[in-house]
């Protein structure tokens, strides 16, 4: 029993030797960290591998001498966040006003190609929805026995003229009417010409469009009997289309302004449209407190089509302010904040006041002197990170009669 003591004894007395000769783990400073460039989430007192992406821990070390509301990062953690800076100047800023537009058919260019007589529909040359159609392309081919019977009175007509000319003009004026009449029911110049040289009436006759335009309806098919006037081809010529937005009733002294538009579609970002709006429509929308306006746009080679969304943007009158990007701003319940980069290269949150604002830039009307350098990109990656890392809100403890700093 007591060799077997002393063997326990003596096991034990080289273990705590051993550990004794160990060297003990380095101190990691309260200021120093290692973090995951990946995934800044990650946050370990000493070396090694992000568990999320396995990639190695990045040292960062936290300035002492930092102010609560600062945040300095990497070259490496700045590109990776994509944060990108620009220096705070005066830009020439307006009231503006941007609704949703609608592309519509200009209605002052539709047209419809009619039955001027009453007959049936021998052939049909333009059949199909979108089919474009030329002014003086063939439309149809139409029967009609009225026709025919006005064609056989002015070749008699023609005879009678021939013949009595001389004794009484009546029968030249008779000829002319009957020609008229002819020209009035659709035919051409060119086909009545052709009656006059055969002296034969034509049974079948075939109908011209007057319009160029698009075919937005085709209201009969070959072999249908037409009315005198019945609607054949509907035509929209769409060189020049409406862009359509509501407006509302509170916006509308802003047309005192100005009427001119721009309109972008988003089909074609990189295109910009400038009209004007022509109409207002009178009648107000009791429900909804709303009003149409209307701008007419050129269409020329035909690439906008009824139907397609825009945003219309009424500009008013323009003029100089401190003015930082709208993606720049951070709004809360509190107010509206900016992230700075200082002279030493830490990014610090400050309390601004807004003015007027538009889809790019908001008037800065307390909060920021021209030269700063504010954060245009990235803004709410610093502020949840330093919501992450020290827990606090970075409009904590701003007001602008502290902050120190006053606008232009």
């Amino acid at each position: 029993m007591s060799y077997l003591i002393k063997n326990i004894a003596f096991t034990v007395l080289l273990l705590t030797a051993a550990a004794c000769n160990e060297s003990s783990p380095e101190a990691v400073p309260e200021n120093v960290y290692y973090t995951c460039s990946m995934d800044p989430q990650v946050m370990e007192k000493k070396p090694g591998t992000c568990p999320i992406c396995k990639m190695d821990l990045v040292r960062v070390e936290i300035d002492p001498n930092q102010k609560a509301g600062e945040l300095k990062l990497s070259e490496q953690q700045i590109q990776l966040a994509n944060i990108q800076t620009d220096t705070v100047r005066f830009r020439p800023l307006g009231d503006e006003v941007t609704l949703s537009a609608t592309l519509k058919e200009n209605q002052n260019g539709i047209n419809t190609v009619t039955a001027r007589v009453p007959g049936r529909i021998e052939r049909l040359f333009v059949r199909n929805v979108g089919e474009p159609v030329r002014a003086g392309q063939a439309v149809f081919e139409l029967y009609s026995e009225q026709l025919a019977a006005a064609q056989q009175d002015y070749l008699l007509a023609l005879q009678s003229k021939k013949r009595y000319a001389d004794t009484d003009p009546n029968f030249a004026r008779i000829a002319d009417a009957a020609r008229n009449k002819l020209l009035l029911w659709g035919m051409t110049e060119v086909q009545i010409a052709e009656v006059e040289k055969s002296g034969q009436v034509k049974n079948t006759l075939t109908f011209y469009s007057k319009y160029r335009g698009v075919a937005t309806e085709v209201s009969v098919a070959e072999g249908d009997y037409l009315a005198e006037g019945s609607p054949v081809v509907r035509l929209a010529d769409l060189r020049n289309l409406w862009a359509e937005a509501q407006l509302y009733v509170s916006d509308l002294p802003f047309l005192n302004q100005t009427n001119e538009a721009f309109l972008e579609i988003p089909s074609f970002p990189e295109r910009t449209l400038r009209g004007k709006v022509g109409f207002v429509n009178p009648a107000l929308e009791a429900s909804s407190k709303i009003v149409m306006v209307r701008v007419e746009i050129a269409n020329p080679n035909g690439d906008y089509q009824p139907g397609m969304q825009a945003w219309m943007t009424l500009k008013g009158k323009v003029r100089n302010a401190i003015a930082v990007p709208t993606n720049a701003l951070i709004q809360g319940k509190n107010g509206a904040t900016v992230w700075l980069k200082n002279a030493a290269g830490a990014f610090e949150s400050r309390m601004v006041t807004m003015g007027k604002t538009n889809r790019d830039f908001t008037e800065i009307t307390e909060g920021l002197q021209a030269g700063e350098v504010v954060v245009v990109s990235g803004a709410y990656l610093l502020h949840s990170e330093l919501v992450f890392k020290k827990g606090a809100n970075p409009m904590a403890g701003h007001d602008m009669e502290s902050g120190g700093h006053e606008g232009h």
